[in-house]
């Protein structure tokens, strides 16, 4: 695992999780928070893996992780970052497929620790999103882990079979308030 805090941990995408990826992707919820119109079949998304492993120099993907009461981790979620290394900047993504593990805050720990390690790992200068509005808990988790408004693109997106608006989002390093987990684990006592 490379950072945790608050029994939410970011680890590297693993190939022995594709079923997880898979079944996690296939679930109504995260479908129609991405606004998906289809599922992909487990083979699909085996081979989608494969070549998400062998093809990273523009994405930095994770998996999110939570800290059961015995203190293992178990793998919970996903999300990367879209790189575009020209500008220093990133789009951002984000799921939690384990039902059990939402509205209890991992999403913001896990955005927020993206979020560190993209402004002090990566040294990207923006990371920005779109969100569906109807998906309110969403938008205000983003807003817990430091990101901001920008804008709305009105009906630009598929919400239940209709037409809906996303919201644009985004965080600069300047606005960061989280924990500086990267800068710890770099400098460790010389801080």
């Amino acid at each position: 695992m490379w950072l945790t805090h608050d029994g939410v941990g970011l680890g590297p995408l693993r190939a022995d999780l594709a079923e997880a990826y898979w079944r996690w992707e296939s679930s109504l919820r995260v479908m129609a928070g991405y606004g998906r119109l289809g599922a992909e079949t487990l083979s699909e998304r085996t081979a989608g893996l494969d070549s998400q492993l062998r093809h990273s120099d523009s994405q930095a993907r994770f998996t999110i992780y939570h800290e059961t009461d015995g203190g293992e981790w178990d793998p919970v979620g996903s999300s990367s970052l879209a790189l575009d290394h020209r500008y220093g900047t990133a789009e951002f993504f984000i799921y939690l497929g384990e039902e059990t593990a939402r509205g209890r805050g991992i999403g913001t720990t896990a955005t927020t620790l993206v979020l560190d390690w993209a402004f002090h790992l990566a040294q990207l200068r923006s990371v920005y999103l779109s969100v569906i509005a109807e998906n309110t808990a969403g938008v205000r988790a983003y807003e817990k882990a430091g990101f901001k408004v920008i804008g709305t693109r009105r009906r630009s997106a598929w919400w239940l079979g209709r037409p809906a608006d996303e919201i644009l989002m985004d965080a600069v390093p300047e606005d960061y308030a989280g924990p500086r987990l990267v800068e710890a684990a770099v400098l460790g006592d010389r801080l």
